[in-house]
Formats: structure tokens, C-alpha cells, sequence
């Protein structure tokens, strides 16, 4: 049975962009356009990781983040963020939050299916 990530962004480009390089490596995906979406999915299907923006409506990727990390049945999820949020509060807040990676756009497909790699089994 493939893995499954769970890509959470409000671009429907990023969210194509990373599904298309997740199933080229053999990941199943899901997506989610924001952090309410997002859980909804996680209520509904197991997933093994989490890709998410910062910036999204509704609910943002820091607040996902501590939600997922609140739920004891998520609490042990690895979480990438990947955001165009550069500056060293945002990773700090991030990594905070329980985030086991924070990343900056643009990232490379190669460096990224590297991270998503090193967090599963």
C-alpha cells in the first residue's frame, strides 16, 4: 500500500504541482485548499504526512499545524511547511508549532522528495 500525503495549500498550481511529483514518486495524494479542509480530510483517511502552506484562508498552517499536534491520534504526523514565508520568526513559529520541517518556496522537487523521504518510513 503507497503512503499517503496530505498537500494543503490555497494554490491550485502548488497543489498540482505537488501531487504530480508526489504520485511520480509513488505517494498517494490528497489535498486541501486551507487547514479546515485539511482536517476534515485527516478525519476521513489516514494519512502518513503533511505538506502545508502558511498563508491559506480560513485557517492557516500554523493553526493546522497545532491542531494536528493536539489530536493524539495525529500527534505523531510529520508535517513539512512549505511557504514563501522567509523570514526567521516565520520558521521559528513553525518549528514551534510542531512542524518537522519548514521550507521556503521555491524548493527544489529533488531537495523536497529528499525531506518527504527522510521523515517516512
Amino acid at each position: 500500500m503507497a503512503l499517503r500525503v496530505l498537500a494543503v495549500d490555497d494554490s491550485p498550481t502548488m497543489l498540482n504541482m505537488l501531487g504530480m511529483m508526489l504520485r511520480q514518486q509513488g505517494y498517494e495524494t490528497l489535498t486541501a485548499k486551507d487547514g479546515l479542509e485539511a482536517l476534515q480530510r485527516l478525519q476521513n483517511q489516514p494519512v502518513d504526512l503533511v505538506i502545508t502552506d502558511v498563508n491559506m484562508p480560513n485557517m492557516d498552517g500554523f493553526a493546522l499545524i497545532t491542531a494536528i499536534r493536539a489530536n493524539p491520534s495525529w500527534s505523531g504526523m510529520p508535517i513539512i511547511v512549505l511557504s514563501t514565508e522567509a523570514a526567521p520568526q516565520d520558521h521559528r513559529a513553525g518549528l514551534r508549532r510542531g512542524a518537522d520541517l519548514y521550507v521556503t518556496k521555491p524548493v527544489k522537487p529533488a531537495d523536497l522528495m529528499a525531506m518527504v523521504r527522510s521523515l517516512l518510513p
